[in-house]
């Protein structure tokens, strides 16, 4: 799915409702804008990190600060919202 938004004056630009609806977004979330090969990829940040805690197992490199893993996360989190190689042609984007 994707929706057509119109930038305001002021750089503000409103999320659809069906699409708030969608990811259970709640007014005061907080929202990560990433820009990824060129595109802007916008995540919600409503994950509670004590929640992915062990996911992964151990670090293969030890452990990494929290700036490394926030940066991480980002690249992952934007790169895969731009990845339309396994998408069905109706589903990408245009």
């Amino acid at each position: 799915m994707w929706w057509e938004v119109t930038l305001s004056p002021k750089g503000q630009v409103t999320i659809p409702k069906e699409m708030r609806e969608a990811l259970n977004l709640q007014p005061g979330d907080r929202m990560i804008y990433s820009l990824v090969n060129g595109e802007v990829v916008i995540t919600p940040k409503n994950v509670n990190f004590n929640d992915l805690a062990g996911l992964l197992g151990k670090p293969p490199k030890g452990r990494a600060t929290l700036d490394e893993i926030d940066a991480a996360v980002l690249e992952a989190a934007g790169a895969n919202a731009v990845d339309t190689q396994d998408d069905k042609e109706a589903d990408a984007a245009a």
